[in-house]
């Protein structure tokens, strides 16, 4: 049974791909940097060690066209590139090891998250590829908030979990369990196959399911990403996710040193929140899929995104409360649920407008621009923060103020048009692999 063929065996991989994804972040971004606050580095560190755990995410843009021109056919048109990058995934970590005491160590520590990112990076751009080429249009909602809920899952456990690994055993017993985790993950793209008659390995015998080779034309590639673009729905879309998640990136930041510093808050009290919102995270992320899928995709952005946003202001006017601890609790639990439901309204979005020979490559583009929106509220808050001595009452309205902003922009975002192109390019003769899904 194949991929294409059985929704249980797609799901549950593509699913574990994204668990794969979430443990390293949740360690890095959270687990790590909360520790590292708790021991005194200002909020420009923290958010430089965020941001560049993000960074290698907006390489994206250069994993898509690899993996739209080439790959071994014979083993599927994705396959090859989910096993390479979750391997080189898996012994990245290892080199972590050598670091020592990471509190003297930041320079290399925030080059040893660079690279592992720089392989997480391609693994999800050959995972979505895995998406848009796969996943039915009915199934796009629920599966992207499966995915994300997924990925959840994983920030979760290496937020809390490994937090207290690291806590009570130490930096490289963490490292260990994520070590193990991702080796026994790798599993799912090593037995599976995407399509009947393809082989599991390059030796295996397998047989590419058409007459494609293992390598297209770049030039191709480009003029299916020029036709895509030319739509303005697809040119909104772009602006959309360059400025959709600053805020989020900017409030991620802030709530660090804010609890670990001004709140006295231990870094495994606050990693352990941040591991106990997983459930609520994934809840949102299904919400937001189905929600996606029975109502629409710009609604699931603007409940989620316009929700994340007016918390924060409301978070930012209210400092009397901070010291409460059911309120500020509270904040950091339902935080990420929003924030999840409309993530997912995002990528169904993405995914839903992505279209062409080159879908793959447009659905990165996207995704690699929200990363860039990401590290950019990442690096912003810093000195808004610490150089202008902003408060944090301040810094908490203006992220939220920006987080609310882009969503102007959703009205102008017409999915129709991008299924009149199809037709279009249909009626014409056009060859169009991948056209719009959904």
């Amino acid at each position: 049974m194949a991929l294409s063929d059985n929704r249980l065996q797609r799901t549950s991989m593509m699913c574990a791909l994204y668990v794969a994804q979430g443990i390293p972040w949740g360690f890095m971004a959270t687990a790590v940097v909360s520790y590292l606050t708790q021991h005194g580095i200002n909020t420009t560190e923290a958010g430089k060690l965020t941001a560049i755990v993000l960074v290698p995410w907006s390489f994206k843009l250069v994993w898509a066209p690899l993996i739209d021109t080439m790959t071994i056919r014979s083993m599927g048109r994705r396959r090859p590139w989910i096993i390479g990058a979750e391997l080189l995934m898996a012994f990245s970590l290892l080199g972590l090891l050598a670091l020592g005491d990471i509190r003297g160590n930041l320079q290399l520590l925030g080059w040893m998250f660079f690279l592992h990112n720089c392989f997480a990076s391609l693994q999800d751009v050959a995972t979505d590829a895995l998406a848009v080429d796969i996943v039915p249009s009915e199934e796009q909602g629920l599966v992207n908030g499966l995915m994300w809920g997924s990925k959840l899952l994983g920030k979760g456990f290496g937020a809390g979990a490994l937090a207290v690994v690291m806590d009570r055993w130490g930096f490289s017993a963490a490292v260990w369990v994520q070590f193990v985790c991702l080796i026994l993950i790798m599993l799912f793209p090593l037995l599976m196959v995407e399509r009947p008659g393809e082989g599991r390995m390059p030796w295996s015998g397998g047989k590419p399911s058409d007459d494609a080779g293992d390598v297209r034309s770049l030039k191709a590639v480009l003029r299916d990403l020029w036709t895509a673009y030319s739509l303005p729905t697809c040119g909104i879309y772009v602006a959309f996710s360059t400025l959709s998640i600053i805020g989020w990136g900017m409030i991620e930041v802030l709530v660090k040193p804010l609890y670990t510093q001004d709140l006295n808050w231990s870094a495994v009290a606050y990693s352990k929140i941040e591991g106990m919102s997983v459930f609520i995270q994934m809840g949102g992320a299904v919400a937001g899929g189905l929600i996606a899928d029975r109502i629409g995709r710009r609604f699931a952005m603007v409940l989620g995104f316009g929700a994340y946003g007016l918390m924060a202001v409301a978070f930012g006017l209210l400092p009397g409360l901070w010291s409460n601890q059911t309120f500020a609790t509270g904040y950091l639990l339902l935080n990420p649920g929003v924030l999840a439901l409309g993530s997912v309204g995002f990528l169904s979005m993405a995914m839903r407008i992505s279209w062409t020979q080159a879908s793959a490559t447009v659905f990165t583009i996207y995704m690699t621009l929200s990363n860039v929106s990401h590290v950019l509220g990442n690096w912003t808050i810093g000195p808004i923060r610490d150089d202008w001595k902003s408060p944090y009452e301040t810094c908490f309205i203006l992220s939220g103020c920006v987080m609310l902003l882009p969503l102007l922009l959703l009205p102008l975002i017409r999915p129709q048009q991008v299924d009149d192109a199809v037709q279009q390019a249909a009626a014409g003769g056009s060859r169009i692999d991948g056209d719009c899904p959904g």
